[in-house]
């Protein structure tokens, strides 16, 4: 757990070095203030991910999932549903305990499947200049929601069982615009899995490349100045 809260500090950190017009100008002598609106909103918002699941004690844990995400407006978003199938591979923690201790575990979890809805603070956006050739927009966000996990427990006896967990999500993201429609998205979270007899805290790491649109135009905020020549101009 103390990891993950170092990870996210860095993470933080690091990603405020993208976000020009933060800071004071040069000299500190005026205040330099956002004002231009986010470009490429849109309201809808699916992406296609894949990341990995680290600590779990038999298995590494690799995820690919699906999601939706609304966007009620500039700073807020709502991630509907995030859906991940969770692809195993042995560590080789279980062949060392047999071989060198002569202990075999008696029973150990393996993760299956998961889907998480989550609530999201969009608070920073900012622009970037990638190899001083292409401007790049990106927001940092933060997202947390319940979800659930389903393991299925295998027995050294050979027995099977399938368990279905609560799960909590909760991390930051930094989201990159690629284009009017497409962006990448960077997450770091954490993952609290509360099994029948303990809970299971993993830290995940992920990437996801959103597909945005619109289901009908976007209203486009309307200057006062502007509306006001164009009914003069029209009068005469």
């Amino acid at each position: 757990m103390k990891r993950f809260w170092l990870n996210l500090f860095l993470f933080a950190v690091l990603t405020a070095w993208v976000v020009p017009g933060w800071c004071a100008g040069a000299g500190g002598e005026e205040n330099v203030y956002a004002v231009q609106d986010r470009v490429f909103h849109s309201n809808n918002e699916i992406g296609f991910s894949l990341g990995y699941i680290a600590d779990d004690d038999f298995y590494q844990v690799y995820a690919v999932g699906l999601g939706y995400t609304w966007h009620l407006n500039e700073h807020f978003s709502w991630e509907v549903l995030r859906g991940a199938y969770l692809f195993t591979r042995d560590k080789d923690l279980k062949d060392t305990l047999e071989s060198q201790f002569e202990a075999t575990p008696t029973r150990y979890a393996e993760p299956r499947y998961m889907w998480h809805t989550h609530l999201v603070y969009r608070p920073l956006y900012g622009k970037s200049a990638f190899m001083n050739r292409w401007l790049v927009n990106n927001e940092m966000y933060f997202f947390a929601g319940p979800g659930h996990i389903n393991y299925e427990w295998q027995y050294s006896t050979g027995r099977t069982a399938e368990d279905n967990a609560l799960s909590l999500s909760f991390g930051a993201g930094m989201r990159f615009f690629l284009s009017e429609n497409f962006c990448l998205n960077a997450e770091i979270r954490e993952l609290i899995n509360f099994r029948n007899d303990d809970a299971q805290y993993n830290p995940s790491f992920g990437l996801s490349l959103g597909y945005r649109f619109n289901l009908a135009p976007r209203r486009l905020p309307e200057d006062p100045t502007v509306k006001k020549l164009k009914n003069i101009l029209d009068e005469e």
